[in-house]
């Protein structure tokens, strides 16, 4: 075989190599890529359970505060019981659109780039819908307890939002101690265990399935 035959040939089997190569990236890539799809599939049917959760509390607090405006604790708390159903469900819809625009044709670091967004605002959102709790359990009780019968007039009323108010807001300052206390470097297992408890499963096994794409493509 002649010399330029055999580099004819050579450079042949080499360019079949990098297209067998491309082609087996591409197929490892799709299927991690429809991996990590398939992975938020949780995350999406939580957040639209917190949509219809946030809707039915919007239900309940509206027709609430509407027959009660003549008394100021009982409108006070359909109206927080009503902000925060809209707002939860607000947060659903935002989160769900963020998961549906992913580009999972972009290359890998645009992809983690979204999942990143993702995350901060589904942390930002889980941690307002969470702590909001610290508070909101009075004035929902209130609300319930309203459907539940007569209360217009109760003086105990005043004196349960201002003491319970007061507990809830000592208990978001606990909470929010304990958060920056856990968050020091000399604690870096505590701080990721709440790191982890924040972001979510389904969020984390996409996470995990990016830096694979990401460590093979370097291989």
């Amino acid at each position: 075989m002649e010399l330029d035959d055999f580099k004819q040939a050579w450079q042949t089997l080499d360019a079949r190599l990098e297209r067998q190569n491309a082609l087996n990236l591409r197929l490892y890539t799709d299927g991690k890529l429809e991996k990590a799809r398939s992975g938020l599939r949780p995350l999406v049917w939580g957040q639209a359970l917190q949509m219809v959760f946030g809707v039915l509390l919007m239900l309940l607090a509206g027709s609430f505060w509407v027959d009660h405006r003549g008394v100021l604790p009982l409108l006070v708390s359909g109206l927080i019981v009503h902000a925060y159903g809209l707002a939860i469900t607000v947060i659903g819809g935002i989160t769900l659109g963020m998961i549906s625009r992913i580009d999972y044709a972009a290359p890998v670091l645009g992809i983690q780039k979204q999942l990143a967004r993702l995350r901060s605002f589904y942390i930002r959102g889980g941690m307002f819908a969470g702590l909001s709790w610290w508070v909101l359990w009075v004035p929902f009780l209130i609300v319930l307890a309203g459907h539940g019968g007569d209360i217009d007039g109760q003086a105990w009323l005043l004196s349960v939002l201002y003491i319970n108010t007061g507990l809830g807001v000592a208990g978001l300052l606990a909470t929010w101690w304990f958060h920056r206390w856990s968050r020091h470097p000399s604690r870096p297992r505590l701080a990721q265990a709440m790191e982890n408890s924040l972001t979510g499963e389904s969020l984390r096994k996409a996470q995990r399935v990016l830096d694979e794409i990401e460590r093979f493509q370097q291989e």
